[in-house]
């Protein structure tokens, strides 16, 4: 199974895909043939693809005319439309029974991740100190919670979710009251946008009658009273993707436990006074069961919200009366900010990086914070916590290289000496009501660990998560060296290599890059990576401009209209494989997922000589199309600009992969794993690219979508789903490696 740590950055990963069978005749002509010639390891193939007529729409946006080639894809209630993605899916689960690679690593896949198999997932810390977590049951293929107290090692299982009605659930989230008496547990059946949570009561060893639904924990999950009486959540009307106001109009509600649960309070958004738009996400925090102030955040897809608070015990009788905190402006990251006693902590951005600051609760001043650690651009603090009389912080170098800090009550601030030298580092249970803190770290070739960190600075080693070994990785090693992009900028390009590979131009490379919404690509252990490196191959990672690797200015330079400085960041870093003799064109295979899909699809665009396949999770093809349609809640155009703004326009024109390719160009194999149940990125965003590449491609390298009828955008899948998955994006990339 994929590590807790592993888990939540790769948690976009899909799962083996369930054929949808929909018959259909007329203008839909396919042929599933499947003519595979082998040559040596490798295989090249001709495919025949599904046929679809396309009806084709034109817009006028600012005197400029664009073409949507295939708009009627859009259309997924048409029969043809589902029966021609049925079609396309069909055929990439053909191309993989019959890939003679798939079986290797199936495998080596499934010998990799059953060593850490039984390591605990979604691992929460209450306030008082005890531990809930899941546990993955390899007989029943599903997670269960457990129980264990902070005094003793011995577990106690508390639910299995196969016996809640009719099995057919699985747990989404979970969030234990202050005391740990009480735990509210998410159920979601496979596809559903929306949770139902019920509560399990430790003292009675049972559910509670409690059934709250509609609840998205992506989004906005359950904030327990400070009392543990009830909870606040956010709350979706419309849950259904097929019906009108489909997640909007969102409101935070108070619901207190032995109440009927359609007893819904409105305690935060439902307001015309507040001014919330219906595609934000108005949503609460409460750090603690001390806390006097309850927090409300206007939720977006953007790095800094609005923000209002109110006293508690105006919460309590359901009659909150919310004031202006701070706005986005302020540039405070929005979940960045903790409450301790009067004062409030918080992670500010500024344009040379991120500055830790104070403000008095009584007499907050945004404008003029006492300040706990300044901002360095090379060196950005990324995240903090607090403890009853200390703060610590992180910061990271190029987004690889972590460091430690602890600032006492004074604020002075002391570097710990770490266990070893990790690129990602996590905080857990930490409270401002005592002293306890603990920390997990990994990196490229370094696997999760959680640790203690004692009183005088020394870390002790956690025993929850049992380490698994694995001697292949013995002899790798990592680095990050600095390319020159496009304009001059310094890009951070880490790799991951064998030690003593030699720079000869022949050495295969997997390429991941994201660049989107501020997110650094930081080091994370994943075997079924590093397997690549293992069999000789370099994994590298190219931090573009539009992640947070160099602070908030860095994310600045890759959004909207300055998007085209992440693809070709891109670019330059693949250019600079090839010069450094790292490896050649041909021998590169790039892959992404989600947000990532601009970037990577722009490169393979401007420069498909370079890749010799393209590999994309979950992707963004079609960013233009997604922000002037009128079917799905999103406020993304905050991250790449709006249809609306004449310069944002012409800068999603610009970024948008699909509207960009070229009819007679040979592009590489390329291979899109969408989701039918996404409530981000809609099915026809991948389909309108797939069907466009196949047209204009005249190589013949496949171009192929494996569409997951299953799961959603980002929900976390099980250790068989992903050993197929990882197994499918080898193989493939194996496949079509060329020389």
């Amino acid at each position: 199974m994929i590590s807790e740590r592993a888990g939540f950055k790769l948690g976009f990963s899909l799962g083996a895909t369930f054929i949808f069978y929909f018959r259909r005749a007329g203008i839909l002509l396919f042929c599933l043939g499947l003519n595979v010639a082998c040559n040596q390891e490798k295989e090249k193939s001709r495919l025949a693809y599904p046929k679809f007529v396309a009806v084709p729409k034109t817009e006028l946006f600012f005197g400029k005319r664009v073409e949507d080639q295939y708009y009627n894809l859009m259309d997924l209630k048409d029969p043809e439309v589902v029966a021609w993605f049925r079609a396309e899916d069909s055929l990439a689960e053909r191309y993989f029974a019959e890939n003679k690679l798939m079986p290797e690593y199936l495998s080596r896949f499934g010998n990799l991740e059953n060593r850490s198999n039984q390591n605990p997932s979604r691992i929460t810390i209450s306030e008082s100190g005890d531990y809930f977590y899941l546990k993955y049951d390899d007989s029943t293929k599903n997670d269960k919670l457990f129980f264990r107290s902070k005094d003793t090692s011995q577990e106690v299982e508390l639910f299995d979710p196969l016996q809640y009605e009719d099995g057919s659930f699985q747990i989404s989230d979970l969030s234990p009251s202050y005391d740990g008496l009480k735990i509210a547990i998410g159920l979601k059946r496979e596809g559903e946008f929306a949770s139902t949570f019920v509560v399990f009561d430790r003292a009675s060893d049972e559910l509670l009658h409690e059934v709250i639904t509609n609840v998205n924990p992506d989004f906005g999950g359950i904030e327990w009273l400070p009392d543990g009486s009830g909870f606040i959540y956010l709350y979706f009307p419309v849950v259904d993707k097929n019906l009108p106001g489909y997640k909007k109009n969102s409101f935070s509600v108070l619901y207190k436990l032995g109440n009927k649960p359609d007893k819904r309070t409105p305690v935060f958004g439902k307001s015309t006074a507040l001014n919330i738009s219906d595609d934000f996400y108005p949503k609460v925090k409460i750090s603690s069961s001390q806390d006097k102030y309850v927090i409300g955040y206007v939720a977006s897809s953007g790095d800094f919200y609005d923000a209002y608070i109110t006293d508690i015990e105006d919460i309590y009788l359901g009659k909150p009366n919310w004031k202006s905190f701070f706005t986005s402006e302020d540039k405070i990251y929005y979940d960045q900010g903790e409450i301790r006693g009067n004062q409030f902590i918080y992670r500010q951005a500024e344009a040379i990086g991120n500055r830790l600051c104070i403000v008095d609760l009584n007499r907050p001043n945004f404008k003029n914070p006492e300040i706990i650690a300044g901002a360095d651009a090379d060196d950005p603090i990324t995240k903090f916590t607090v403890t009853k009389d200390a703060v610590y912080f992180c910061k990271s170098h190029f987004g690889v290289d972590v460091s430690l800090y602890h600032v006492d009550s004074t604020l002075n601030i002391a570097k710990l000496t770490l266990p070893f030298r990790p690129g990602y580092v996590s905080f857990f249970g930490s409270s401002s009501l005592h002293k306890n803190i603990g920390v997990g770290m990994d990196g490229w070739t370094s696997d999760f660990k959680r640790y203690y960190i004692k009183e005088d600075g020394t870390f002790e080693l956690e025993d929850l998560v049992k380490k698994a070994d694995y001697p292949e990785f013995d002899s790798l090693v990592s680095e990050q060296i600095m390319v020159k992009s496009y304009d001059g900028s310094d890009v951070p390009l880490s790799l991951v290599y064998k030690k003593g590979l030699q720079r000869n131009s022949k050495n295969p490379v997997f390429l991941y890059v994201y660049g989107a919404y501020g997110e650094s690509m930081s080091p994370f252990f994943f075997p079924m990576f590093l397997d690549w490196a293992a069999q000789g191959g370099i994994l590298a990672f190219p931090h573009v401009r539009g992640g947070g690797e160099k602070g908030e200015e860095w994310h600045v330079q890759g959004m909207k209209t300055l998007k085209h400085n992440s693809w070709k960041d891109l670019v330059a870093c693949t250019e600079a494989l090839v010069d450094q003799k790292w490896s050649k064109p041909g021998q590169i295979a790039l892959y992404t997922n989600s947000a990532g899909g601009i970037t990577a699809g722009m490169a393979v665009n401007e420069r498909p000589d370079l890749y010799a396949s393209f590999i994309a999770e979950v992707p963004r093809m079609n960013p233009l199309g997604l922000e002037s349609s009128s079917t799905s809640s999103s406020t993304s155009y905050l991250e790449y600009g709006s249809v609306r703004d004449s310069l944002e326009f012409f800068g999603l024109l610009h970024m948008d992969p699909y509207q960009n390719l070229v009819p007679n160009k040979r592009y590489p194999a390329t291979l899109l794993f969408p989701s039918y149940n996404d409530d981000r990125i809609p099915l026809w965003d991948s389909g309108k690219y797939i069907a466009k590449l196949q047209a204009y491609n005249i190589s013949e390298n496949p171009i192929l979508m494996d569409i997951d009828y299953q799961y959603g955008h980002d929900t976390y899948k099980g250790n068989e789903e992903s050993i197929v998955l990882h197994s499918k994006i080898f193989s493939f990339v194996r496949t079509n490696m060329r020389d």
